[in-house]
């Protein structure tokens, strides 16, 4: 099992009234590591992306082959981790394609909290992550990790993580350990599940989750440690990670290409308008980027 067990366990706090007032919301970040909003994405925007990531896995053979494709039931005789899947890259590509995937990156409610939050302009990254776990797959839950590790770049980026649709306790969710950013950048080693590295976390660690709701989003900081919970229901749980840091801060180049490389973005940006302006959003501002060592 990747998921490291959970003694000391509080609900995630709702920083929605602090967006009224961005000294405390800047203060509650710099001790917590994290903000969580309720309410924060609107629901149907949600559902379309949703109801358009379980087409293509449905489409992939993944789901319950006789029943509603919305209630998102696992077929039995589905991989239970789609990177390790023979069709998984293939799956990944046409996520990839899907031009609501990105642009929901790009919404002013998520991106609003940020501005307050940085007192400056915020890049978002264009290496968007969609999250897909299966029933029965608690081996590839995520392990405890902090995501600095995998971006480099600012320190002061921030991940933006939410589920499509509901989330509740038997879909798992995600679980983050408040404080822990002030600790700096720790060790890492092998470990079980995605990703395949982890921190060591002490057993009293103190950590926040909750249920969540169609719209609501957590934000941490990417040396929050964090982890995937298990999924223990009969469904697949859909999730996206997006990121963001300061503008004026330094980025590395591989935050701005597809996640995985599997595609680039001619390859992602075929079908789409050609004065779309999700494409190469980027491009429009004068950026610090570094290439990594």
């Amino acid at each position: 099992m990747a998921m490291a067990q959970m003694k000391r366990v509080e609900p995630l706090f709702d920083a929605t009234p602090l967006l009224d007032e961005p000294k405390a919301l800047r203060e509650k970040a710099q001790k917590e590591g994290y903000l969580f909003f309720k309410n924060r994405l609107p629901i149907g925007e949600i559902d379309l992306l949703r109801q358009q990531i379980l087409k293509i896995a449905q489409n992939h053979g993944w789901l319950h082959p006789t029943e509603d494709v919305t209630k998102g039931l696992a077929a039995p005789d589905a991989p239970r981790y789609q990177e390790k899947a023979g069709n998984g890259q293939t799956f990944y590509a046409d996520v990839q394609k899907c031009r609501d995937f990105h642009a929901l990156a790009l919404h002013p409610r998520l991106v609003r909290p940020l501005e307050i939050l940085f007192d400056e302009p915020v890049l978002p990254h264009s290496r968007n992550i969609l999250r897909l776990l299966m029933p029965d797959s608690a081996r590839y839950s995520t392990p405890p990790h902090q995501d600095n590790f995998y971006i480099g770049g600012s320190k002061e980026t921030w991940t933006v993580w939410f589920p499509l649709g509901d989330c509740p306790e038997e879909l798992g969710g995600l679980a983050c350990a408040p404080g822990t950013h002030r600790l700096g950048n720790m060790e890492t080693q092998k470990a079980e599940g995605a990703g395949g590295r982890g921190v060591a976390i002490d057993s009293e660690t103190r950590w926040a989750t909750s249920p969540m709701t169609c719209g609501d989003v957590l934000y941490f900081h990417s040396l929050t440690v964090h982890q995937g919970r298990d999924n223990r229901s009969d469904r697949v749980r859909l999730s996206c990670d997006y990121r963001y840091q300061p503008r004026s801060h330094p980025v590395r180049a591989d935050s701005l290409i597809p996640h995985l490389n599997i595609l680039t973005w001619d390859d992602i940006y075929t079908n789409w308008d050609s004065d779309d302006p999700v494409k190469y959003y980027w491009n429009a501002w004068d950026l610090n980027v570094f290439s990594r060592a």
